[in-house]
């Protein structure tokens, strides 16, 4: 599902939050392991604000969204990728986005939290950096060379998360624990 596939789902339910908010939640419960779908249904229908026959309607568009979230996440060609606006808004709406997607992942990550909760020193710089980015400031000069650095900026700081998300989903997946370590003869 791409970004405007989901902002068209969001406007069907007439929910009223963050598209890029979600996806980032969403990347956050599922890098913390197996979760039941009907859980993962319940916790984001909860955390968009949706009831009754709203939540309910919504369950099988959320279910597929889950899966092909959750298998970008295990391609181990690594193209997984925020879900966050196009180049077509102006920086600072997708730079808002941007903090929503990493605020909101931490949020989910805090949700699926066990007591088996361990990253790398890697994983770890990773997650203060989310943290960090999910600070991130709005204020922009107006010139045009600016402007220019900020998109290669912006350009940097997806890719890093993009980068960062796999690392900490792939420190915490049990499946990857699993794997035995290379020998060398």
């Amino acid at each position: 599902m791409t970004f405007e596939q989901l902002e068209d789902l969001f406007y069907q339910l007439k929910i009223q939050a963050s598209s890029s908010g979600f996806h980032g939640f969403l990347c956050g419960r599922l890098s913390c392991g197996a979760v039941q779908m009907e859980d993962l249904v319940n916790s984001s229908t909860a955390w968009m604000g949706l009831e009754g026959e709203t939540a309910e309607g919504a369950s099988s568009n959320l279910e597929s969204f889950y899966e092909a979230t959750l298998s970008d996440l295990q391609d181990i060609s690594f193209l997984f990728q925020p879900l966050l606006p196009d180049d077509e808004l102006p920086l600072a709406e997708r730079l808002i986005s941007l903090g929503d997607w990493c605020t909101n992942y931490l949020s989910g990550l805090g949700e699926g939290m066990g007591a088996e909760f361990e990253v790398s020193e890697d994983g770890k710089e990773a997650l203060q950096d989310i943290a960090a980015i999910g600070q991130i400031s709005t204020d922009l000069n107006a010139d045009d060379e600016a402007e220019e650095d900020g998109e290669k900026d912006y350009l940097e700081l997806v890719e890093y998360i993009r980068i960062a998300v796999q690392l900490i989903f792939s420190d915490l997946d049990p499946m990857e624990k699993a794997k035995p370590e290379a020998t060398i003869h």
